[in-house]
């Protein structure tokens, strides 16, 4: 994590101390969200794509949509195959 200094004028500060205050963090984090927002909002293309990716590993890593069970217990190979 890397520590910066910033300059505003007063007003502002007060206003993101309250508006910090108002989300329950400290100024330091609601500005380093607020920084990552705005850097986000410029690339969208980039967090798109890792947008999808993420919804993609999700969907594959969630197993299957459909209830596999028979009766509570999942089917023997055999019975998986079994033509019906």
């Amino acid at each position: 994590m890397k520590n910066i200094t910033i300059s505003m004028d007063d007003e502002l500060a007060q206003r993101i101390r309250v508006a910090a205050a108002k989300a329950g963090k400290s100024v330091s984090r609601y500005m380093a969200e607020a920084g990552r927002e705005k850097v986000q909002a410029e690339e969208p293309e980039e967090t798109g794509r890792r947008g999808r990716q993420w919804e993609a590993l999700q969907k594959i890593f969630s197993g299957p949509q459909w209830d596999v069970t028979e009766d509570g217990r999942m089917p023997t190979a055999e019975e998986r195959n079994a033509r019906r």
